[in-house]
């Protein structure tokens, strides 16, 4: 079915319009940044690879592995935002978004409820796999085996893109902005209301364990570098205390991230504010682009072995040979 652009009902129906200043201010911030965001998670994934194929030790870990395919899940929620609402609702392509009517509609929909459940599962076994190694680190390689492994890597995907599925139970419609732009919307407002709700409780659920998780990681670091305090490993002790921080800085940013879109779904399922949906997907978009952004920066900052790595690759830094050391007999 094709529809005509100016033939569908104009988006004041599902909220009023926003002051145009702060919406073209905050869009622009947000599309200048990914621009650059978006080459650069490719080029840190592409190098993450390349470690984990030529067998680097140190980036060939489970907890690098899942880091991977984190970077696919948040490389696709980005293209997904921009190609399935930013976009159109710019204005630009409308005609070919006008042709695909429905089938744009519930794939950008599907992929847009399920990445996000994607990435709260993502998030949340990294942190597992952080905490893991702290309470048993004897076993912890034995634990996250390459079958566990898989077992892990699926839990990142399976269950989003299974929910997500729930967005095919409702009828979606175009509607057109002011500049003649297009946005996809469900129909039903109370199917809407019930999408936020299990959104807000599963949102809930995976910040009060994250929050736990690091937090117990954070005290159980703090005891190591208590218990070499009056020994004589102050070198040893520098570095832990230089990981406490670095962890310490790392879970508060991504922490703080998954709360703050927990706080913006909450607002808007519980109608406080008289927040309109309209205001709540530009600045739902702006956090969830920080989101899905932010992890290669992060990885830069607190991966000195990734970057190493990276600097390597690209001739900046000669590879450090190992002396080959002579052997002694001892009789």
């Amino acid at each position: 079915m094709i529809t005509d652009i100016y033939s569908l009902p104009l988006v004041t129906q599902v909220g009023e319009p926003l002051d145009e200043t702060v919406e073209r201010v905050v869009e622009t911030i947000q599309f200048s940044v990914i621009c650059f965001t978006l080459p650069f998670y490719i080029f840190v994934t592409y190098f993450m690879l390349d470690a984990l194929q030529r067998g680097i030790d140190e980036l060939s870990t489970p907890f690098f592995r899942l880091c991977i395919t984190t970077a696919f899940i948040d490389i696709w929620t980005l293209l997904n935002n921009y190609l399935g609402a930013m976009f159109p609702k710019w204005g630009w392509g409308t005609k070919v978004y006008s042709f695909m009517d429905g089938y744009y509609a519930h794939t950008y929909l599907y992929f847009a409820w399920a990445s996000g459940i994607c990435q709260a599962m993502c998030v949340s076994l990294l942190a597992t796999n952080r905490v893991s190694a702290i309470i048993f680190p004897q076993r912890h390689s034995r634990m996250w085996t390459s079958t566990r492994l898989r077992v892990a890597i699926a839990i990142q995907f399976f269950p989003g893109l299974i929910a997500g599925l729930a967005t095919f139970f409702n009828e979606t419609q175009l509607y057109r902005n002011a500049k003649n732009g297009i946005i996809p919307r469900f129909k039903s407002e109370i199917f809407i209301a019930v999408l936020f709700g299990i959104a807000g409780a599963f949102l809930a659920t995976v910040c009060i364990y994250l929050i736990m998780a690091y937090c117990y990681l954070l005290l159980m670091l703090r005891k190591s570098s208590n218990a070499i305090k009056n020994t004589h490993f102050a070198k040893s002790r520098a570095v832990i205390k230089k990981k406490e921080v670095k962890l310490f800085i790392m879970s508060s940013i991504t922490v703080t991230i998954q709360m703050s879109i927990l706080v913006l779904v909450i607002i808007y399922a519980t109608s406080l504010l008289n927040f309109p949906l309209d205001k709540f997907y530009l600045f739902y978009n702006a956090i969830s682009d920080l989101y899905a952004g932010i992890n290669p920066y992060l990885l830069w900052i607190f991966s000195d072995s990734l970057r190493k790595h990276i600097y390597i690759r690209l001739g900046l830094k000669k590879k450090r040979r190992v002396p080959s050391s002579s052997v002694v007999t001892v009789n």
